[in-house]
């Protein structure tokens, strides 16, 4: 068969008698013979998983609140009538008559209830305790067939009866069966097995649709993956063994929340399924909004299946379910009314789906889970499940042979209508073929069986090799041609070499190139505000430089505005754009007109006073502050107030563009975090040399010098057996170039922000671990290491595998150390945060929330977070007696961490008075200059005890006679 002269066979044809031998044996004796067995096999052979069942039991029943078994109960039980099935609702005596049974057989007796809250069972004859097996759902990961309570009866004909005693926890209809043990045992075996291949069948089908998704990029498979999971999950809920997944068992405690998220989740994927798979067919807009509702009442049902209890939830589950149902069936209805094309086939089988859920529905609420019910539901779902896959795979394979069908046709049809020139080259430079554009642009008619036309004849010669290669790296080769009616023309030109042959296209490009020309002019350009963006400003200040090398002042201003992402979010960028504008013209009406304006970021601008006395630049950048903060700017009909900062750098000779940027940038943070408007850096002033010599720790710590970095110890005592451990927290220490010491929480901050954090991390970790390795048997009274880790580097994948791998080479110091995270970089991602908690936990190492109570504390997060420990915000410690409220909060901080299982430490304690009132709270460490400052490591291994290292005499006092008032910890 061909389709605009294209063949479309299935099956090249062979001619081999033996190729056409094998292909009907393939494709047909084989297949026929192994359903003829199979069919044979079904309907023949006997199952070697029969399914047995028991013999139902008469027996006497008596209402009674009755502790123990007696004659006269037994007596008032012979007298009350026989019957086979009992309404349960309160406490009842049970006495069963055991019919004869010599076939020296194991027996047991089944009670086929979900739970009992007491079940015991006696010989009535000598009284004697029978045991009672519990086989509830809430004991067995995988539901036995016999699911309720067995008696175990042995092999003898004795007892002929017995007396049991049982309470439920709920109303229900008891009935007692006689089994015999190996049908028990066959029985499960059969079962066992079936769950094992509707399981098994399921998710091989889920997982070869999601390799179909995965190669494909087609979300429709992995919607069918999820849904056929969903039909597993639900198909075990109502077959009763949902309680194991893959094998492993599940807690029965988060079962029945389980159970309500699993039937939301499922009424989602199906609404999913049914609304991607018949959309195309579904034109009424009254349709469109119940299908809509039904959604909507999903999200419904996801939300309450989380917050209801199941007496709240089932109620509204059956309301969505039915509602569900008959909106999706007024949908196939109506479609299979007005339609009829193979879409009708994916409607039958979807409310084919539907009324098996109903079915199984219906059939469960009225006579509970029974074999019947049980079977009936896995098989139909599994078959229903095949089905679906099969007709999706065979729809999609027949969709995407029709495409690629279309494609190759359209290309043909691109090659003769496509408005880019389109050729095939010989291996002499002559035309084979010519799209008629070609022809058109190069102004001839392009006859193939006429005289060759070459490439040379309208173009240089070219290096096909090489614009084959700039080919594939998508990147065109511009070629020219001189038109001697339009003047010079350029072309975009594209090549493959295929077979000897070049087959390529020619777009002209010649009102792009000059677009592009025009583009370039504005490349330096802001597109919102006209004035420079950062590479028109760096270029700006390039010269600027080049220029103040020669005694000509220069000073550069960086403007930090902190309106403009709120107005953006709040009233949308246009709003944001209109108020760029408006700072911009203020900004041009206060400065001179050899002053360049840059903008380097959304709200961020720079600029440039070049050939400006320095007295005079500080006053136009106050007049800018002015002008922006003294009064509201009007944008639209809107008025803003702005807050914005400004750090103004003079420039000292040599410096780089980006340097002066980072120091007038460093300048404007620090006006902001000091609440100025305004702050100065003068070419000779202590900043900016502090800046330089920032900027230089960092150049040499990319460089991978550490010089300059070193680490000292701050003992961190116990406040029960002081004596017996020698602790420690690590804490960096930096000197500049001359050997003074630089402020760390300064050197921190610039870090985060330079992104330098992460390279000083590595080197307190590794330092400290191999300082560790190295002392380890001067180390031995050591218990607890304390190392801050930056919020950067926690959030920097890198690092992280960086940090888990020299863990795992010094895997026997794990457990000595300690990480603090601050508790505001804890909280910024907390799912991030608290994945990382638990990896770090399973090496050993523990966690502690570092500066607890400064600010983000909310106590709910600590059940979120995995800590060890909380570090309780100095703060809050070191005034804490002189206000009560401080005092709270550190008693309530104590007793949370102590309910947690997790141990406090305060720090900044610089008193003995404080020392005694965190005792007696309960505090477990503490840190502080009343103890100990920080000490080098040198001196830290001198000491043999803590109070080698504690200078303060009456806190040397305090903490031996803590030592002497706690008893060592077993």
């Amino acid at each position: 068969m061909t389709v605009s002269g294209i063949q479309i066979d299935s099956l090249e044809p062979v001619t081999s008698t033996g190729e056409r031998l094998i292909r009907g044996l393939s494709f047909y004796v084989i297949p026929l013979f192994l359903i003829l067995l199979t069919l044979w096999a079904l309907i023949f052979l006997p199952n070697r998983y029969p399914s047995p069942s028991g013999q139902p039991l008469n027996f006497h029943a008596l209402a009674s609140d009755q502790a123990a078994p007696d004659p006269d109960l037994i007596s008032r039980l012979t007298a009350s009538p026989l019957q086979r099935q009992l309404q349960l609702d309160e406490p009842h005596w049970l006495l069963l008559d055991l019919p004869s049974k010599d076939d020296g057989n194991e027996h047991v007796l089944h009670f086929p209830a979900s739970r009992f809250n007491m079940l015991a069972c006696w010989r009535t004859n000598d009284l004697q305790t029978l045991t009672v097996n519990d086989h509830s759902l809430s004991t067995q990961a995988l539901r036995s067939p016999v699911q309720g309570y067995t008696v175990d009866l042995g092999a003898s004909a004795d007892p002929a009866s017995i007396l049991c005693r049982l309470e439920v926890d709920r109303p229900g209809v008891l009935q007692v069966e006689l089994w015999a043990a190996d049908d028990i045992k066959h029985s499960s075996i059969r079962y066992t097995r079936g769950i094992g291949l509707l399981e098994g069948g399921l998710l091989t089908m889920s997982l070869f649709m999601l390799v179909l998704a995965a190669t494909n990029r087609e979300w429709i498979y992995l919607l069918l993956s999820v849904w056929l999971v969903g039909n597993l999950r639900l198909g075990s809920m109502a077959m009763g063994w949902d309680m194991q997944w893959l094998g492993h068992t599940l807690p029965a405690a988060v079962m029945p929340p389980l159970r309500q998220v699993t039937i939301a989740c499922y009424f989602l994927l199906s609404y999913s399924l049914f609304t991607l798979l018949l959309k195309p067919s579904i034109h009424s807009m009254i349709q469109q909004r119940w299908l809509s509702s039904a959604g909507l009442l999903g999200l419904v049902l996801l939300l309450a299946s989380v917050l209801l209890p199941t007496d709240l939830f089932q109620p509204l589950m059956w309301f969505s379910a039915i509602y569900a149902l008959c909106c999706a069936g007024w949908v196939l209805l109506s479609i299979l009314l007005q339609a009829r094309s193979r879409i009708m086939l994916w409607q039958l089988v979807l409310l084919s789906m539907a009324l098996c859920v109903l079915i199984s529905a219906i059939f469960l609420a009225a006579f509970g889970r029974s074999s019947f019910v049980e079977n009936f539901n896995g098989v139909i779902t599994l078959l229903l499940s095949n089905l679906m896959v099969a007709l999706a795979i065979g729809e999609r394979l027949r969709e995407d042979r029709s495409e690629a069908l279309r494609a190759r046709n359209e290309l043909m049809a691109h090659y003769t209508l496509t408005p880019i020139g389109m050729f095939t080259l010989g291996e002499s430079g002559a035309f084979h073929r010519m799209s008629p554009v070609l022809a058109e642009m190069l102004g001839i008619q392009f006859d193939p069986s006429g005289p060759p036309v070459h490439w040379t004849d309208f173009f240089p010669e070219q290096d096909w090799k090489a614009v084959a290669q700039s080919t594939q790296a998508s990147q065109d080769v511009t070629v020219a041609r001189h038109d001697t009616h339009i003047g010079p023309c350029q072309f975009a030109l594209r090549v493959a070499i295929v077979n000897q042959h070049i087959e390529g296209s020619l777009q002209d490009v010649t009102a792009r190139a000059e677009t592009l020309r025009q583009l370039r002019l504005m490349a330096d350009n802001d597109p919102v505000t006209n004035v420079l963006n950062q590479r028109g400003i760096e270029k700006a200040l390039d010269e600027a430089l080049a220029r103040s090398a020669e005694d000509k002042p220069c000073l550069l201003a960086y403007l930090d505005l902190n309106h403009i992402k709120y107005v953006n979010g709040a009233f949308g960028h246009s709003s944001g754009d209109a108020l760029l504008l408006k700072v911009c013209e203020q900004l041009e009406a206060v400065l001179q007109a050899g002053e360049k304006i840059g903008r380097i970021g959304s709200d961020e601008f720079v600029i440039i006073f070049e050939d400006s006395d320095p007295e005079q630049a500080r006053a136009l950048a106050n007049e800018v502050i002015e002008a922006l903060n003294k009064s509201p700017l009007m944008a639209g009909n809107r008025s803003f107030n702005l807050r914005s900062t400004l750090g103004l750098v003079e420039v000292a000779p040599g410096m780089a563009p980006q340097e002066a940027i980072s120091a007038a940038s460093r300048a404007a943070r620090e006006a902001r975090r000091q609440h100025q408007d305004m702050i100065i850096y003068d070419q000779d002033s202590n900043a900016l040399q502090e800046h330089a010599e920032e900027l230089r720790l960092f150049e040499q710590l990319e460089g991978g010098s550490s010089r300059g970095l070193y680490l000292e110890m701050q003992p961190i005592v116990s406040l029960r057996r002081p004596i017996d451990s020698l602790n420690f927290e690590v804490l960096l220490r930096v000197r500049d170039s001359s050997g003074q010491l630089i402020p760390t929480g300064r050197i921190i901050s610039s870090a985060e922000e330079s992104g330098t954090i992460t390279i000083i991390d590595k080197w307190v970790f590794s330092a400290t671990l191999e300082w560790m390795s190295k002392h380890e048997q001067q180390l031995a009274r050591t218990q607890l290491v304390n190392i801050n880790l930056s919020g950067v580097s926690l959030n920097d994948d890198k690092f992280i595998q960086w940090f888990f791998d020299i863990l795992a080479r010094y895997e026997h110091l794990a457990r000595k150390l300690c990480v603090e995270i601050t508790e505001g970089v804890a909280l910024d991602d907390l799912e991030h945060t608290r994945h990382f908690m638990r990896r770090l936990q399973q090496t050993g190492v523990r966690i502690a929330l570092d500066d607890f109570g400064a600010g983000y504390t909310s106590f709910s997060y600590l059940r979120e977070l995995p800590a060890d420990a909380i570090k309780i915000d100095g703060a809050l410690i070191c005034d804490m007696l002189n206000k009560e409220t401080n005092v709270a909060i550190v008693r309530t901080i104590v007793e949370l961490a102590r309910n947690l299982g997790m141990i406090s430490i305060a720090e900044w304690v610089e008193d003995v008075p404080t020392l005694q009132a965190l005792q007696e709270l309960g505090v477990d460490y503490v840190q502080g200059f009343i103890v100990s400052r920080a000490c080098t490591p040198a001196e830290l291994l001198k000491a043999t005890a803590i109070t080698d290292l504690v200078k303060d005499a009456p806190a040397r006092q305090f903490l031996l006679e803590s030592q002497k008032k706690h008893s060592p910890t077993v």
